[in-house]
């Protein structure tokens, strides 16, 4: 995947269960972002309508936060070819939740 929507994407930041994590660009406003893709599981069409409507729902409750400790949502939207929904973030530099476990001493 080359670009989602208008976002350029730059590379693959994690894989889980539920989808992707990428860094982009987008060339909009100059700035780097982080974007989420999500995996909607194979079942019904009636499901899935469901899923979706409930993501898009979660993201507009997601989109009103402020706070410090809670990366900022700017955007949300669905890839054209495949219908499954994204979400593009603050992109925020820094460690791993993996890293800064293990480097964290034991008690």
């Amino acid at each position: 995947m080359e670009q989602l929507g208008r976002y350029k994407i730059q590379t693959v930041l994690g894989r889980g269960a539920m989808g992707t994590v990428y860094r982009a660009h987008d060339p909009t406003i100059d700035r780097v972002v982080a974007i989420k893709t999500i995996t909607i599981p194979s079942v019904t069409i009636e499901e899935q309508t469901e899923y979706r409507e409930r993501f898009f729902r979660e993201a507009q409750a997601a989109g009103r936060l402020s706070h410090p400790g809670v990366v900022t949502l700017y955007d949300v939207g669905e890839q054209q070819d495949t219908h499954e929904p994204y979400l593009v973030m603050e992109f925020v530099e820094g460690n791993t939740l993996d890293s800064v476990i293990r480097d964290s001493p034991t008690q």
